[in-house]
């Protein structure tokens, strides 16, 4: 049964972490002042849940506190939205529920503030944004923002994969081995990168931009991408990142691609459409059309 703590009004989290992570968890929601619910993690598949916000952790492919394989969170996220905490040793884990409706990824350690913010977002996507403080509001702000990018950005892609009378490039472009056009791509990141050094990294911050550029590059050189060298390479906080990684996903311009030599592993790729738009784009790159 779970028992309610914290502070008075109503239960905001029910709590499924094992004893070591949840000490340091609930410390912080006793902070901000969050009233939560701790259910035994043992029991979790077991009991019926309450229509509220479930937060657990992922470890070494479970659903730390139990024998369930991560993956079978949906079975959770049916019953109530679900917060799966990883921690940087466990991010290849978010591979496994990233399609899964009704999840949410984060990082640990998570500060009150990213609590709240993920509360908020939470509360938004259900349709409870009314009476939301400011960092809510800037929180459905930047919600939108992430979906409109993201699916301003496939409908590009869709249409420049779609083109039967692209631009026509000159032979030499066309006729480059993948390992010289993989060079120019890694030259493009490069540079990119360089500018931190002169100028705030967030100043630029372009995150599906940096995530396309460095899947392609590792497509051509025949390299697979774990989710966590993808967080990497996007430039922004690590759960920004899997907030992205997601909805690119989702929005079909990213694809998990599982390894053949090992059937419990996945990589993400750039979808066939996806990199057919990067492979022209680097050709009118190179080939100085634009």
């Amino acid at each position: 049964m779970a028992e309610t703590f914290a502070a008075a009004g109503p239960t905001r989290f029910q709590l499924a972490l094992p004893s070591i992570a949840e000490t340091a968890f609930c410390s912080n929601l006793d902070a901000a002042g969050i009233s939560y619910a701790r259910i035994d993690p043992a029991s979790l598949f077991g009991a019926p849940l309450a229509k509220l916000p479930l937060i657990v952790s992922g470890k070494a492919g479970l659903v730390a506190g139990t024998v369930q394989p991560l993956a079978d969170i949906g079975i959770l996220s049916k019953a109530a939205p679900v917060i799966v905490i990883l921690d940087d040793d466990a991010l290849d884990d978010a591979i496994s529920v990233m399609d899964i409706e009704g999840v949410e990824l984060a990082v640990w350690p998570l500060e009150a503030e990213d609590i709240l913010s993920i509360l908020q977002r939470i509360d938004i996507g259900q349709g409870f944004a009314a009476g939301v403080r400011e960092t809510g509001r800037d929180a459905f702000v930047q919600i939108g923002m992430l979906s409109d990018e993201v699916s301003r950005i496939a409908d590009q892609l869709a249409r420049l994969a779609s083109m039967k009378d692209g631009p026509v490039l000159p032979v030499a472009v066309t006729d480059r081995s993948a390992a010289e056009t993989a060079r120019s791509i890694r030259e493009i990141i490069r540079k990119r990168q360089v500018r931190k050094q002169f100028f705030p990294a967030e100043l630029f911050a372009d995150p599906a931009w940096d995530i396309m550029l460095d899947l392609a590059a590792a497509r051509l050189e025949g390299k697979q991408v774990s989710v966590s060298s993808l967080c990497i390479a996007a430039e922004v906080p690590t759960t920004t990142a899997l907030r992205w990684i997601k909805g690119m996903t989702d929005a079909g311009m990213l694809a998990r691609r599982s390894d053949p030599e090992d059937g419990r592993r996945s990589f993400i790729d750039l979808s066939d459409e996806a990199a057919e738009a990067m492979d022209r784009y680097i050709a009118l790159v190179d080939s100085g059309a634009i």
